[in-house]
């Protein structure tokens, strides 16, 4: 058997395979959900794959600091907790800015190019098409419906367009570029502070943490001590007291 037809049963088989996958119950759910609209399967997966594969490069970039020794000891929980917080913040703010795009980035295509696609506009680009198609494309566009091809294919195609680039550009460059960046390094220190609060108390060299005392659930728990009365001071013994007080003062 020679190259070739080792090359060529080899995409046979591979060829089997992918039929196969089309067969199962994701692949199928997969093309009922995304049916008829190719540019949301095509956004989904670019940034699917994207986020994929930022989370597993999260997890090899974390388990790289921990054990890198040409990191001082003091600063690899700080690079470990900044890898692990800039990883699931990017896939976090990818996903946000993805399906915040999706809601709104056909209202901005429409007042971005409303001038292109309203009703003038619309009327003006059709009667340009009728004289560059001549008569027998017009005659053939007639059939099939020259307005509906101008809504169904110009203005959806570039719409189409508008929504893959702006949807991929909010994930990819706003959410992972500039969002992220902003907020990985203090969100790292809190995350190293919790690492290493929680190896001293695994470790013994932190007590437990106390209840708060001063919480009102707490409060219910303790004795409340009742303030001591001090004996009550009788008024005959003042006067007696003053009485001596006065006899002693005259008799001097």
């Amino acid at each position: 058997m020679n190259i070739s037809a080792i090359g060529v049963n080899t995409l046979k088989g591979i060829g089997k395979g992918i039929a196969k996958a089309t067969k199962t119950r994701p692949a199928k759910w997969l093309g009922d959900k995304f049916d008829g609209n190719l540019e949301k399967a095509l956004a989904t997966a670019v940034v699917g794959s994207i986020i994929a594969k930022d989370g597993i490069g999260c997890a090899m970039y974390v388990t790289q600091s921990m054990n890198n020794k040409k990191i001082p000891d003091e600063k690899r929980k700080f690079v470990a907790a900044l890898d692990l917080t800039n990883g699931l913040l990017m896939i976090v703010a990818q996903i946000g800015m993805f399906l915040a795009m999706r809601k709104y980035s056909g209202a901005i295509f429409n007042k971005l190019f409303d001038k292109s696609f309203n009703p003038i506009a619309r009327s003006n680009n059709i009667s340009r098409m009728r004289m560059w198609m001549g008569k027998k494309g017009e005659t053939v566009l007639k059939k099939l419906g020259l307005e509906k091809i101008f809504d169904d294919k110009v203005q959806k195609g570039a719409l189409d367009v508008f929504k893959f680039v702006l949807d991929t550009a909010a994930a990819t460059i706003v959410g992972k570029r500039v969002i992220v960046p902003l907020i990985a390094t203090p969100f790292a220190s809190k995350v190293e502070k919790w690492l290493d609060k929680r190896e001293k108390m695994k470790n013994g060299e932190l007590p437990a943490e106390e209840p708060d005392k001063s919480s009102p659930s707490m409060k219910g728990n303790e004795k409340v001590e009742e303030p001591v009365q001090k004996p009550a001071i009788d008024e005959e013994e003042i006067t007696n007291l003053l009485d001596i007080y006065k006899k002693n003062h005259t008799e001097s």
